[in-house]
């Protein structure tokens, strides 16, 4: 016999993410903490979160698919799981996580990169190679995936080659597993084929033999 199941109604605001776990233990595997919070290539007044609550709590809500900062809101409401998931102190409000990601901008994209590749090489339970007749290789697949934002005014929104308005960001996915190494957000404009070396000898000296 099935258990009695109750529904009962709310006005409260709720979230299941128990996910977040997950994400805060990987995050606890690496040195972006130290490495955030000892980085002074930016100056900035609001000294309440430190550079590792912001970028960990926007990684938070990318890791369950909400990239606007307002989502953040959500989890200020009820911030004690989310701060523990993620080992972070606090979590900031969408205003804070706008103004600092958009001053750290570019500037410790070096360090997430670093870091998200060493993850991979000691996290990651296998990367299994392809037989190309050559002997086995570990593919690295990079393609731009454009995505759709129509009806927005966000910078950086125009036309894609798929016909919709929005950005073509471009990825780069490591092994048969498909693990993300890297990726870079680009304008829907920028051709999926700009900065890429024709040359080979422009590759040669870009990438190695």
């Amino acid at each position: 016999m099935r258990p009695l199941i109750r529904i009962k109604d709310t006005i409260d605001r709720m979230a299941s993410h128990s996910g977040i776990v997950h994400i805060g233990t990987l995050l606890e595997k690496t040195d972006l903490k130290s490495r955030l919070d000892n980085f002074d290539g930016v100056r900035f007044e609001q000294r309440q979160f430190s550079h590792s609550d912001v970028l960990f709590s926007m990684i938070g809500l990318l890791s369950i698919a909400k990239p606007d900062y307002d989502a953040i809101e959500l989890f200020r409401s009820k911030a004690d799981f989310f701060n523990l998931a993620l080992g972070i102190s606090g979590c900031p409000s969408a205003a804070t996580l706008r103004q600092r990601i958009d001053l750290l901008g570019h500037s410790v994209e070096p360090i997430l990169a670093e870091e998200s590749a060493k993850l991979v090489k000691t996290m990651a339970p296998a990367l299994t190679p392809i037989e190309t007749g050559c002997g086995p290789f570990v593919p690295l697949d990079i393609d731009v995936s454009p995505f759709d934002n129509s009806k927005t005014q966000k910078e950086g929104v125009s036309r894609t080659y798929k016909g919709c308005d929005g950005y073509a960001p471009i990825f780069a996915y490591l092994g048969a597993e498909g693990y993300l190494a890297n990726l870079q957000l680009r304008n829907g404009s920028q051709h999926c084929q700009n900065g890429t070396p024709v040359d080979p000898k422009a590759w040669t000296a870009r990438w190695g033999r």
